[in-house]
């Protein structure tokens, strides 16, 4: 029994643990069930009964191992609806598709795996305790899941604290890998003191006097960041965004040429709104535009198009694009890519950006699955392969003056209108700077940077994306945390246009804006209300300058945490073990009594 308690406590840390994340259960409800974010304070103590039991190992592989059934429980629990996308539109088996979701999940606990291996084999070689060795360890490991095979850092342990608001402005100076090591701590120190009173030895100091001091500094700097990052919202210039979700389930979009007429109208209307009621900039989600258009193409203003000229807003439009190339051997072969256009009033195209990071087995198959792999092919397979762009282009357009008097006042939906006046803010006419981020792209930490390293910088973020792919589950709620995570980091408003899922304005403190609209029909069967009319969220969108210490200096605190890891683990190999503190005569998970 003393071998599987281990495991045991790993588990129940697991499924603990993804309670702190966005969650719906659909036998419960098909929205989330703490859309407040209460249940992210669960996160700073739901680690604590495995790391008691990693205490007991003295072996890394045994660490590891106990490390792997604690990822295994946490990443099952939250990305349990990738299966969903896999059998609902890329006509997997049921079985193939938990075979596949495994697989993904498999990868992703490997990282919770390193970090407790490391951890416990720098305890035994140095007697170290866990709070000194498993945050860094824990940060080392989330950054590298950020680029092995391409990365997939979803359901990072920092995005567990997003919504409680002044802990999250810790990212504006490490990043989410801060706040990551943070709740390990707390939980590693915890975790110590549990262990000296079960074992009767004096209470330690030095880990609980550092975590209280690094807790109550955190909240101590995200009080002040957020009352001057306010201060800031209150004086900036803005502008009007009107952002449009057609609530259109997966599957007419996947037949889109066959119901152009349907979503163009879904389209449409909502933006004529948005234009009418003088917003600045209407914004389309990811490859909404149910027409394949050249990537080069010029303008919207021919009658194929479906789109009429605007009086005031210009347009940021999501499009799939097609062109045709011949290889080497002369072979005619298609180009596609995933496109946002920038457009004028008059439909003509001023700049465009082509979607960066590809979603694998989404977009496109990685080569080495094709040889090791082949069924997977099946995750796509009606769809030629996706190409990246490689441009970091931020797009820019200028405004028109506020007309002198009133404008009218954001509107929650189309259905419900705009309504009510309010007095217009100073016009600001010098140019909108626009840092696009289609879908996958708002995952990654360094494309946002990567974008702010522009001179001039950008003033606004924007996501269009389409998370009809993910059905009624945890997976829309999931991102917008990502993404509210991305408006910290970078001190910039991100204007958030969904397909169907939550589009929303995002404030640079990492708050939604009143008005978010929630997931739309994106399954026949689940939906409570097939004939749900598209919606129009207008906002009043703050356009902030300047940058956060993160966005100056980068993964600077992921880095030295690897690089304290590794010199760490260079010196271990030089050292005899030293055996950490069990109380004499005290079985090990290892060595239980006979």
């Amino acid at each position: 029994m003393r071998r599987f308690l281990p495991l045991a406590a790993a588990l129940v840390s697991g499924l603990a643990t993804a309670l702190s994340l966005p969650l719906v259960v659909p036998a419960i409800s098909i929205r989330e069930l703490d859309p407040a974010g209460r249940l992210e304070l669960v996160a700073f103590v739901s680690l604590v009964p495995a790391f008691l039991a990693l205490r007991g190992f003295r072996r890394a592989l045994g660490a590891a191992l106990l490390g792997l059934v604690a990822g295994l429980a946490y990443f099952f629990a939250a990305i349990y609806w990738v299966s969903h996308a896999m059998t609902a539109f890329g006509g997997l088996s049921m079985g193939l598709s938990l075979i596949a979701l495994t697989l993904l999940v498999g990868y992703m606990a490997v990282h919770w795996a390193l970090a407790f291996g490391v951890a416990g084999h720098l305890r035994v070689r140095f007697g170290w305790p866990l709070w000194v060795v498993l945050p860094p360890a824990w940060a080392g490991a989330e950054l590298l899941r950020n680029y092995l095979f391409s990365g997939f850092p979803w359901a990072d342990l920092g995005y567990t604290q997003v919504r409680t608001l002044a802990l999250a402005q810790l990212a504006s100076l490490t990043g989410v890998y801060g706040i990551a090591a943070l709740v390990v701590l707390v939980n590693a120190v915890l975790a110590e003191l549990l262990a000296a009173v079960w074992e009767k030895r004096p209470l330690p100091r030095a880990g609980p006097a550092v975590a209280a001091a690094l807790l109550l500094l955190s909240l101590a700097y995200g009080r002040s960041h957020l009352r001057k990052v306010r201060e800031e919202m209150a004086a900036a210039p803005s502008m009007e965004v009107g952002l449009v979700q057609p609530n259109i389930d997966q599957s007419r979009n996947n037949s889109r040429a066959e119901h152009e007429s349907y979503i163009l109208d879904r389209l449409v209307g909502p933006t004529l709104e948005a234009d009418r009621a003088g917003a600045d900039l209407v914004v389309w989600p990811e490859a909404a535009y149910p027409l394949e258009v050249p990537p080069g193409v010029a303008s919207f203003e021919v009658p194929r198009a479906g789109l009429p000229q605007l009086t005031r807003a210009h347009l940021l439009l999501g499009a799939p694009t097609l062109e045709f190339f011949r290889d080497e051997e002369g072979r005619r072969l298609p180009r596609v890519g995933n496109m946002l256009f920038l457009l004028d009033r008059k439909l003509r195209v001023l700049d465009r950006y082509q979607k960066i990071h590809l979603v694998p087995f989404g977009e496109y198959v990685p080569a080495a699955v094709h040889t090791l792999f082949p069924f997977l092919r099946q995750i796509v397979p009606t769809m030629v392969a996706v190409s990246p762009g490689r441009l970091y282009t931020v797009l820019s357009f200028e405004p028109e003056a506020a007309p002198a008097g009133e404008v009218p006042a954001r509107a929650a939906s189309a259905k419900a209108g705009a309504g009510g006046t309010r007095p217009a803010d100073p016009p600001a006419l010098d140019p909108v700077r626009l840092a696009p981020l289609i879908c996958y792209d708002a995952i990654f930490p360094e494309i946002v940077r990567t974008f702010m390293e522009e001179r001039p910088a950008p003033d606004v973020l924007v996501n269009s994306t389409n998370d009809a792919w993910y059905g009624y589950s945890s997976g829309p709620y999931q991102f917008l945390a990502i993404v509210q995570m991305r408006a910290i980091e970078a001190r910039r408003a991100v204007i958030r246009s969904a397909y169907a899922g939550v589009s929303a304005l995002i404030l640079p403190t990492g708050e939604l804006a009143p008005g978010a609209l929630e997931v739309g029909p994106v399954d026949p069967v689940l939906s409570p209300d097939r004939n749900e009319p598209a919606h129009l969220l207008l906002a009043r969108v703050p356009r902030l300058r300047g940058a956060t210490v993160y966005t100056r200096i980068g993964d600077l605190f992921a880095y030295a945490c690897v690089l304290f890891t590794a010199l760490a683990l260079g010196a271990a190999r030089l050292r005899r073990p030293r055996a950490p503190a069990f109380p004499p005569g005290e079985p090990t998970p290892e060595h239980p009594r006979s």
